[in-house]
């Protein structure tokens, strides 16, 4: 890397982590002003519950709850805003006349370029190491809505007739997710036939997730099976019986202890059913262990492990369009050029956004997700082709 490459790398690394130092802020504020009820609301349940100040468990809520947010904001918008640091890059060296300097010694518009579009590479590759390492355990918070912070639990809800691989249906009055634990109260699961009858069902006070054995662990866990009637049919569920044969109390059922259930319905997958944004911040590997659950929408998953790597082509397209409007050789108004590169280049990013996230039916998902880079590449080609080195 000669001196030039080191000067304009530094100048563009300088002006990327400003961008996103302002964005940041902005995002944050714009937030905290459009929702602070919700954060005081969120404070006051705090110092009830813990003592302390309101204005200290505000300021707690606001940083527990934006905090993450900036992760997810950087895997969004770095592209755009790499593309923003290469503007004012660029139209600082023009207005101070460097880039002339540089073209006057013989230097190819091409050759100047090419530090800012490998380092625009790795800011945009961060964004795959976000998604996979830093989102996914803050996946649970990123997923909440802000009415959430007032809540006594942040992440109880409840689950209804949710079933699994083996066709059981869970119930639960609670469903309790942290980062380290992950909790079901008031459990009840129907097991069923093969017909979807239901044959037994068991209940338990509380169940914990094993990741090791794949199942629940529970706590005062009971299988209740119905005794059969006299002259039910062979094949008929526990409880039913011929015609005039003498009924059963309810309460004549035998039961026996359950300390444990194996199931496929991990937390994930129920997480992912409660929050329809959750799976967006699963990693590559989590998302292919939910391919095979039959309570998750497969072709939504595929779209999604496609779009994380389309997502990274598309944002050093749109660099490299936005490039060509930066680094004229003739002296020309750069306000007038950043304005023809917003234009172009936001509209072009967030097309392709949208393209990437919406569900065609008619059409493959891993085409749904490549189609953007598809429209995009020969276009970026074209645009390049207008460059004067």
């Amino acid at each position: 890397m000669t001196l030039l490459d080191r000067y304009i790398v530094r100048t563009y690394l300088l002006n990327f982590v400003i961008l996103l130092v302002v964005l940041s802020i902005l995002m944050v504020i714009g937030s905290v002003l459009l929702d602070l009820d919700e954060y005081v609301g969120a404070g006051e349940r705090l110092a009830s519950e813990l003592g302390g100040s309101t204005l200290g468990w505000t300021l707690w809520s606001i940083f527990d709850y934006d905090g993450p947010m900036q992760l997810m904001l950087y895997a969004v918008f770095s592209g755009i805003i790499a593309l923003g640091a290469a503007g004012f890059t660029f139209a600082g060296l023009a207005r101070s006349r460097e880039l002339t300097a540089m073209l006057s010694s013989g230097i190819s518009m091409y050759r100047i370029a090419l530090p800012v579009l490998l380092v625009g590479f790795a800011l945009n590759f961060l964004t795959v190491l976000d998604q996979e390492f830093l989102l996914p355990p803050l996946a649970s918070k990123l997923s909440r809505s802000k009415a959430d912070l007032k809540k006594p639990n942040q992440q109880a809800r409840p689950i209804y007739f949710m079933a699994d691989g083996q066709g059981q249906l869970f119930c639960a009055g609670d469903f309790t997710a942290t980062r380290d634990q992950f909790m079901l109260m008031d459990i009840v699961i129907l097991r069923r036939n093969e017909a979807g009858q239901t044959i037994n069902r068991i209940v338990a006070s509380q169940g914990m997730w094993d990741e090791q054995r794949k199942g629940w662990d529970l706590t005062e866990g009971y299988l209740m099976t119905s005794p059969r009637p006299p002259g039910s049919a062979p094949g008929s569920p526990p409880g039913s019986a011929q015609k005039n044969a003498p009924s059963k109390s309810s309460n004549n059922q035998a039961s026996h202890e359950v300390n444990f259930v194996a199931s496929d319905l991990t937390p994930t997958v129920i997480q992912a059913s409660q929050a329809s944004n959750y799976l967006g911040f699963l990693s590559i590997r989590q998302l292919r262990k939910l391919l095979s659950h039959s309570q998750v929408d497969t072709r939504h998953v595929r779209q999604i492990m496609h779009s994380r790597m389309s997502q990274l082509v598309l944002n050093m397209l749109v660099l490299a369009m936005g490039l060509t409007f930066f680094m004229p050789r003739e002296p020309t108004n750069m306000m007038f050029q950043a304005v023809k590169a917003a234009g172009l280049c936001l509209g072009a990013w967030s097309m392709g956004l949208v393209m990437q996230n919406t569900q065609i039916e008619w059409l493959n998902p891993v085409a749904t997700a490549w189609l953007p880079v598809v429209i995009y590449i020969p276009v970026t080609a074209f645009i390049l082709q207008t460059l004067k080195t």
